[in-house]
């Protein structure tokens, strides 16, 4: 009789061995893991604490901003024409009312000789109504006196009269072209004046945006280049910021509290300035107030358009506990601490309050006697033992 073999199913028993081996590097995985977290536990970690300190803190509101010039213009023409010559380039010093662009000015020569020549004329129309106007005079007062005697007629009295009026009457035309005569003068004579372009102060041309030869019209042009201005001047001596606060911190500002301005440009210097204007209304689009920044610029070190951090000093918190800004860790909405208890470490959940550049103020969490972790913090966890090692107070640069 014949025994049937049934050999095992190829397929199953693939299956059968890759569970297998799934299953032992589950298990070793999970051995090693074990064994790592004993190992972790029982591992000391060394980290660096810091003491806070408890003095005052000056409380600051801080802002970027733009420097701008405490004066700028664009400088255009008032009267059409070309431009002739130009006294000046970017980057010159120019004194207040120095000459800086001269338009042709040759038809305007011309308009001013022109009202002079009719201003004379109607001068010279008035004098001579004058005359007639004593004749006419003459005339009627010879009439009235011979008509007593009857020497001439009642119309020739009259004529007289007549002629003495209209010339009188005349005279009043003559004086009133006269006066139009002369404000054609002024109006030829300022535009004579405009002609020659002068600094409104002094400053520095930042911009020159035509050259000699241009066409330039005493309206707006719609061309970028006309729009801009043929010179642009800026007056630097002294600069302002701009600055937006909020309406919460609106009560705390105010006009002549000193401010710390810190350029891009100049990392390493401080320049100091302080609040001259508010602007006593919101933006209703951002809830903010407009605030003023004047600083002194003798040096002319800072320029328009540099990039500013401002910090305005608005009140002192007395004997406020502080901590260096990097032994706070924060996770989501909240904000810890580690501190060294028993060659433990213990998370201590803080609320913060006015910060310096290197220090900020805890406002409850801690006492001042802690000993915070700066350096370790984030390799520890509540709990974890630690070896500390206490560091120097880190001092506030204010």
């Amino acid at each position: 009789m014949n025994r049937v073999v049934h050999y095992p199913n190829p397929i199953v028993t693939l299956g059968a061995i890759i569970f297998l081996a799934v299953l032992g590097l589950v298990v070793f995985r999970l051995t090693s893991i074990g064994a790592k977290s004993d190992v972790r536990k029982g591992r000391v970690i060394t980290v660096e604490t810091v003491a806070p300190v408890r003095q005052d803190l000056d409380m600051r509101l801080t802002y970027t901003a733009d420097i701008l010039p405490y004066q700028q213009v664009n400088l255009f023409s008032r009267v059409d024409g070309y431009i002739a010559k130009m006294y000046v380039d970017k980057g010159d010093f120019v004194r207040t009312n120095q000459l800086l662009v001269e338009i042709d000015h040759t038809d305007y020569v011309h308009a001013v000789n022109q009202a002079r020549a009719n201003l004379a004329a109607a001068r010279a129309n008035v004098t001579r109504q004058e005359a007639t106007i004593r004749n006419t005079r003459l005339t009627l007062d010879r009439m009235q006196a011979l008509i007593k005697d009857q020497f001439v007629s009642q119309q020739d009295l009259d004529t007289a009269q007549v002629n003495y009026d209209v010339a009188a009457a005349q005279i009043e035309t003559y004086r009133a072209q006269v006066q139009q005569m002369e404000v054609a003068l002024q109006q030829a004579e300022t535009n004579l004046t405009y002609s020659y372009i002068r600094a409104p102060f002094a400053g520095y041309v930042a911009e020159r945006n035509l050259d000699p030869g241009a066409y330039v019209t005493g309206s707006t042009a719609s061309t970028s280049t006309m729009s801009r201005g043929i010179l642009s001047l800026h007056d630097i001596e002294t600069v302002r910021i701009l600055i937006e606060v909020v309406e919460k911190d609106i009560p705390l500002v105010k006009i002549g509290q000193p401010a710390e301005v810190r350029a891009e440009a100049y990392p390493d210097r401080r320049f100091t300035g302080q609040v001259t204007r508010t602007v006593q209304a919101l933006n209703k689009n951002t809830r903010a107030m407009t605030v003023e920044v004047d600083l002194s610029n003798k040096d002319q070190l800072l320029k328009g358009g540099m990039f500013a951090r401002v910090a305005i000093m608005v009140g002192v918190h007395p004997k406020a506990i502080q901590i260096p800004i990097d032994a706070v860790t924060r996770l989501e909405e909240n904000q810890y601490v580690y501190v060294v208890r028993d060659g433990k470490a213990h998370q201590m959940p803080v609320e913060l309050g006015a910060r310096d550049e290197k220090r900020i103020e805890i406002t409850k969490g801690l006492t001042g006697d802690e000993q915070v972790i700066l350096s370790g913090k984030d390799l520890v966890s509540e709990g974890t033992i630690v070896e500390a090692h206490p560091m120097n107070p880190v001092k506030s640069d204010g």
